[in-house]
């Protein structure tokens, strides 16, 4: 009984559809099922013998390796999901459990992990994300994404008693882009415009559109005038090179509004809206400028 018992636990840890791993206590993989071979697609006798490293993503490695060995040492188990690194090296998404193997003298002989690939559920789960937050043309947050991340920065700087600044942008004279080329014409000028922009701010700062051609820049970490009139200048001067339009140099530059906090206003909508006032004020003083709000 007990050997049948046996055989049918080891047909059952073959096929099941999960990835089953199993490796020493030094992360050497000694055993795994047909469900790993379809996820990895590694075979039994390739994968033998490696480190079970060669399935993580290289710099998730550290990471996992730290969360698993704490996890497992105060609770017995560890669960997850975490990148995996496919043969072929391509990356995708599993929900992993991993428990410790002990022998009959309750020694730590080793550990074995199950894997689900949840890959489709995270792909589909970041297209929502990137649709409910991300702005389709450009790529860049929008205006919700945008009003979220000024909010976490508003609560940050009250704990932190620091400032930060709103550059709220508009591109002067785009309608007539719009209307002498087409609006193709124009979504190609937005998105060379935000290329421009990104190539002369942080990755720290947050570059959002929130309207056809108006665009907010959350500046975090400068808070002396004349540094916020530098990037100024910065922004006006990446757009201050001609656009190509059907063979065809246009010029295009942007008026720019700015609203500190919490000199301007210490939440959200009284920011933005003083930035888009001093945008106008930028507007009427015939653009390509910038103004304090």
């Amino acid at each position: 009984m007990d050997v049948n018992l046996s055989a049918h636990r080891a047909q059952a840890f073959n096929y099941l559809f999960d990835s089953v791993v199993v490796t020493d206590t030094t992360g050497i993989i000694i055993d795994w099922n047909c469900g790993s071979q379809q996820l990895y697609g590694y075979s039994k006798e390739e994968i033998l013998g490696q480190s079970v490293s060669i399935l993580h993503v290289p710099e998730d490695s550290a990471s996992i390796t730290e969360l698993v060995i704490s996890s497992v040492e105060q609770h017995g188990k560890w669960t997850g999901e975490i990148r995996f690194l496919h043969k072929d090296g391509t990356i995708g998404w599993v929900e992993s459990m991993c428990v410790p193997l002990f022998d009959d003298e309750q020694q730590f002989i080793g550990a074995l992990g199950i894997n689900r690939d949840i890959t489709k559920r995270v792909e589909d789960a970041q297209r929502v994300l990137n649709l409910a937050c991300y702005d389709q043309l450009t790529q860049i947050p929008n205006r919700y994404l945008l009003m979220d991340r000024v909010k976490q920065t508003i609560e940050r700087c009250k704990r932190m008693n620091t400032k930060f600044s709103l550059f709220y942008m508009d591109l002067d004279d785009f309608k007539n882009i719009n209307d002498t080329y087409g609006h193709c014409q124009g979504d190609s000028v937005l998105i060379e415009a935000v290329t421009r922009l990104h190539k002369v701010i942080r990755e720290s700062d947050t570059l959002a559109r929130i309207g056809g051609d108006e665009f907010v820049l959350l500046l975090e970490d400068i808070t002396d005038n004349n540094d916020i009139s530098r990037m100024a200048d910065i922004l006006i001067s990446a757009l201050d090179k001609p656009f190509t339009i059907n063979a065809q140099p246009v010029l295009l530059n942007c008026s720019i509004g700015i609203a500190t906090f919490p000199d301007s206003g210490d939440d959200f909508d009284t920011l933005i809206k003083t930035a888009d006032f001093a945008m106008y004020k930028s507007k009427r003083q015939g653009g390509a400028t910038y103004r304090f709000g």
